[in-house]
């Protein structure tokens, strides 16, 4: 865990350089320096794990590249609706005689049918456009805002040191992003080539 802190800290020294002026752009740049520099790098983690087991490590490590495409046992994907719902923040309301109740200083509509109930709301707190309420064994009713404040659905601002225009660049990223598009092109000549020569091959 140590060794991802210091990279994580190494991007951050390198993204306060680099002219990044979206989240998009961020995310991209991310996305580069995971897939060409911490995953290719000896991890101590998988090490350790090793370690614990008894097993041989090689003396120059291995990297969560390696250890992943070692791995024989194909990938479980969970259903995206259990992990968003294990994600949610939980809390108690009393509904008013409408049905309705606050959050956040915002008024929401839940339903008439459930008037003065007790209930229980869940939430992401990074989109609270609407609100799931729950009440015993009923069907879970998703809650809508009564009117729309002005402050809703206000974009995060980036931090001050990403739009800071004194470097050009950083050159470190903009290295690993051109050994991305590389290696990525080379995996795409190399599906093209193998598709080619199995279609001459039908030919003969």
């Amino acid at each position: 865990m140590e060794k991802f802190h210091q990279k994580v800290d190494q991007f951050i020294a390198e993204i306060r350089i680099a002219q990044v002026h979206s989240l998009e752009e961020l995310n991209q740049k991310w996305k580069y320096f995971l897939e060409q520099d911490y995953q290719k790098e000896a991890h101590d983690g998988i090490k350790e794990y090793y370690d614990s087991h008894g097993v041989k490590v090689p003396s120059e490590g291995i990297s969560p590249l390696q250890e992943f495409t070692r791995d024989t046992r194909g990938l479980v994907f969970l259903d995206t609706t259990v992990v968003s719902e294990a994600f949610l923040h939980h809390e108690s309301r009393k509904l008013d005689n409408a049905g309705c109740f606050s959050f956040g200083d915002i008024k929401y509509e839940a339903s008439v049918a459930l008037a003065n109930a007790e209930v229980e709301i869940a939430y992401d707190p990074m989109n609270t456009e609407t609100i799931k309420v729950l009440y015993r064994d009923m069907e879970p009713v998703m809650a809508h805002r009564v009117r729309i404040e002005a402050f809703c659905d206000r974009k995060p601002v980036l931090p001050v040191g990403m739009t800071d225009r004194v470097p050009e660049t950083s050159r470190f990223l903009d290295a690993l992003e051109k050994k991305y598009k590389e290696d990525h092109q080379l995996m795409a000549n190399a599906l093209s080539f193998g598709d080619y020569g199995k279609a001459g091959g039908q030919n003969v």
